[in-house]
């Protein structure tokens, strides 16, 4: 275990990584009756990944799954990396990185089921909703009080942003 406690860690953050399904969802997928895919989002999760990009964070949102629902809310949060179909997720986070010039301890990843843990084990701050699987939540250096889908991102993002002190930056507009 680092000598590092998770609010260190998430002080050298530059960019989160998120995965969608368990994360940014509760996990279920819906199917109509034209077999068009429908995912739940939380707009308090948006709002959190708002206040994260107008701090200078960078968000990338790694999918295993592809989905039309993804492609939505990421343009609708203004989240320009989308990665989807990524059945195997470590090699695309080493190209993340290598492409943006960032070293793994300035990295966060949020995920919550075990394609998750190869990246988890190779950023700085590994972290996870409150309902993850439980292998996933050993490895988590911080685990949100939570579930996926219902606010897990929104405390990531404010924990990110207290940590880094531009919390009160960021929302001095609102209070």
């Amino acid at each position: 275990m680092s000598e590092f406690s998770p609010r260190q860690k998430a002080a050298r953050v530059k960019l989160l990584i998120l995965d969608i399904d368990g994360v940014l969802t509760d996990g279920r997928v819906v199917y109509d009756d034209t077999g068009r895919e429908i995912k739940f989002f939380d707009v308090k999760d948006g709002h959190g990944m708002k206040l994260l990009m107008r701090a200078g964070f960078e968000i990338v949102l790694l999918s295993g799954r592809k989905s039309e629902a993804n492609r939505h809310r990421a343009r609708d949060l203004g989240v320009d990396e989308l990665y989807e179909d990524a059945k195997i997720k470590l090699p695309l986070l080493e190209e993340i990185l290598e492409k943006k010039g960032l070293d793994p301890e300035e990295v966060a990843f949020m995920g919550d089921d075990l394609i998750d843990l190869p990246p988890m084990r190779a950023v700085g701050l590994a972290m996870c909703p409150a309902d993850a699987w439980d292998p996933v939540k050993q490895v988590a250096h911080w685990i949100a009080q939570r579930p996926g889908g219902h606010g897990a991102v929104r405390e990531a993002c404010e924990f990110l942003l207290q940590s880094s002190g531009k919390w009160e930056e960021v929302t001095a507009r609102y209070f």
